[in-house]
């Protein structure tokens, strides 16, 4: 049985979740590919601004990382390691992009979309404050996104745009081992409940659904042609 902390850290991240999932459903991208209208033009996009996103993931966990006091050591290394487990991701979604067709050639040309960049922004500058143990609350929000979204939405892309496996290793490869990482952040949880409470409780939920409002954001900022 979950301690009462645990218990009321998890029916409140299931509430945030709840809540984006059914958003992030009505999203424009995600709407055309349930609805069986994508293009390959929306796909390629969505990947162009989805790129730099994953490119700053291991850096923002790194900062935060660094600005954790010697009470967090078992988390500091926890989320060291899955920094390092993440910190390539992003070339295998850009190689991913240009078999699909993508035509930028270089990584460094690709930009965030508004969205992309109010999430990026905040991101770091969360792991700029001491122990910034709220960021396990992004990294639900962005983990789900990876375990529980994308997984869902790959058969219909691949069946609407006939894509080779070798063009969506990516989202083939997180649908697979965001488990494991969850896992993880189970433990990661348990931390932080540990040491810093019910605070921790409310900071991890309350930058979760600032998390959830901004990857919102990004996606209803992906530039897609209206028809």
């Amino acid at each position: 049985m979950k301690d009462p902390l645990t218990r009321r850290l998890l029916v409140e991240l299931a509430e945030v979740w709840h809540s984006y999932r059914s958003r992030a459903w009505r999203s424009i991208i995600v709407s055309r590919i349930t609805a069986g209208n994508v293009t390959d033009d929306d796909i390629l996009r969505w990947m162009e601004d989805w790129i730099p996103q994953v490119q700053q993931g291991s850096i923002w966990m790194r900062k935060a990382v660094a600005h954790l006091d010697d009470r967090f050591a078992r988390l500091r290394e926890l989320v060291t390691v899955h920094a390092g487990e993440e910190q390539y991701d992003f070339r295998i979604l850009f190689d991913d992009y240009r078999r699909a067709g993508g035509s930028v050639t270089s990584i460094d040309r690709l930009q965030r979309n508004a969205g992309g960049e109010a999430l990026n922004a905040y991101l770091h500058a969360r792991a700029e404050q001491p122990n910034p143990v709220g960021l396990l609350g992004a990294m639900y929000v962005i983990e789900g996104t990876g375990q529980r979204i994308v997984p869902a939405l790959l058969p219909a892309i691949r069946q609407q745009l006939r894509l080779p496996l070798e063009a969506v290793r990516f989202l083939h490869y997180h649908g697979e081992n965001d488990v494991n990482h969850l896992a993880r952040w189970l433990e990661c949880a348990g931390i932080a409940l540990e040491v810093d409470g019910a605070a921790a409780v409310d900071d991890i939920v309350a930058t979760a659904r600032n998390t959830a409002e901004l990857y919102l954001m990004q996606l209803n900022a992906i530039r897609i042609d209206a028809r």
